[in-house]
């Protein structure tokens, strides 16, 4: 299946890892808890919806929650504040071509550091620190990058993928190779310099009118001292340190694949674009860190009990497994609690923050 070279999930990174700087962690098939593989018991604390007509809910692909609990929300053509109980707070959204403004209404990235925002605008390839209310306080120059792909905030900047796609006249239905280069940009004050944190190489397939990408996941840590790496298609999760870009841990565990099927329509789109045919999903779908551990979702799922997420403790050790509930998409993570995507009765989609039972 073909992806977005805009969404996080991209490219596959072959990391240079040195196996005598890291520690490699080889966890079995079970994790230490007794009750693994149960439907994890949530309670409901509050839950957001768009009943009355401030905003309406087509579809969150970012949800984060800031230090004093303000939950920020990026929709399309929306930039959604939220109290730390639920309620609206207004729209941070600013359609335009000034400073701080959004020209085009796709998706954008953004990212928390104290009490700031951090946004990114792929359209106008222009990044921005605004304060909690949506007042820019500075415009963040991204010298030398071709496509750059936002990653998260780190207490030095701001990360970011930067590749740069082949030429239209190869794309002849061949893998190929495209060096990605892990990037920051720094911030504050009048200089900014982006300084290349790592260089990969990777692999792309491309075809004349479709480019396909093997599964990237990197997210930064909470306090931005560690970035979580999942690449490729096997359970690895490479931990490094956003300052060298050095891999200092990795994890493993024993996996079963999941085997991918495709609908009628997404076998057609293959077949029309030439595109590769794969048996098996990525292991790893996404990565959710936090202060204390890392929730991993992988690609089982079970129609009546959802998408099966592991969890890691710092040291690498796998301590649970258990499954979300059918019909719960999983937004954010923090110690105790959970914020979900989901549909109601009526197919209006809502914000669901649960309380996480033992």
């Amino acid at each position: 299946m073909s992806r977005s070279p805009a969404a996080v999930l991209t490219l596959l990174l072959l990391w240079p890892l040195s196996a005598s700087a890291q520690a490699v962690m080889e966890n079995p098939a079970m994790p230490l808890a007794k009750n693994a593989g149960r439907v994890l018991a949530l309670t409901e604390v509050w839950r957001i919806t768009d009943d009355a007509g401030d905003f309406f809910l087509t579809g969150a692909n970012n949800l984060q929650i800031a230090d004093n609990g303000s939950i920020f929300l990026a929709e399309s053509k929306q930039f959604l504040k939220f109290s730390p109980d639920g309620k609206f707070v207004k729209d941070l959204y600013k359609k335009g071509q000034g400073p701080g403004e959004w020209p085009s209404p796709g998706a954008f990235g953004f990212g928390l550091r104290g009490k700031d925002l951090f946004i990114y605008e792929p359209g106008s390839n222009r990044c921005w620190r605004a304060d909690a209310e949506g007042r820019l306080q500075e415009e963040i120059e991204l010298p030398g990058l071709d496509y750059p792909n936002f990653v998260g905030v780190v207490p030095g900047g701001v990360l970011f993928l930067n590749f740069t796609f082949p030429p239209r006249s190869e794309w002849t239905g061949k893998s190929m190779d495209l060096p990605v280069t892990l990037v920051e940009v720094a911030t504050g004050g009048a200089s900014r310099k982006a300084r290349d944190a790592a260089i990969f190489p990777s692999r792309i397939f491309v075809a004349p009118h479709r480019a396909d990408f093997d599964m990237l996941v990197v997210k930064p840590s909470p306090d931005g001292s560690a970035l979580y790496v999942f690449n490729g298609w096997d359970y690895r999760i490479d931990v490094l340190d956003p300052v060298s870009g050095a891999a200092v841990k990795t994890i493993k565990r024993d996996y079963p694949k999941a085997r991918l099927v495709l609908t009628e329509a997404q076998e057609e789109d293959r077949r029309k674009n030439d595109l590769p045919k794969y048996d098996y999903r990525p292991d790893i779908q996404n990565l959710y860190p936090t202060s204390d551990h890392l929730w991993v979702e992988t690609s089982s799922e079970d129609k009546a009990k959802g998408v099966l997420y592991d969890v890691f403790d710092k040291g690498g050790r796998f301590i649970d497994s258990f499954y979300l509930g059918a019909g719960k998409t999983l937004m954010a993570v923090r110690e105790g609690v959970v914020f979900c995507q989901e549909k109601r009765e009526d197919d209006a989609l809502i914000i669901v923050k649960y309380r996480v039972g033992k």
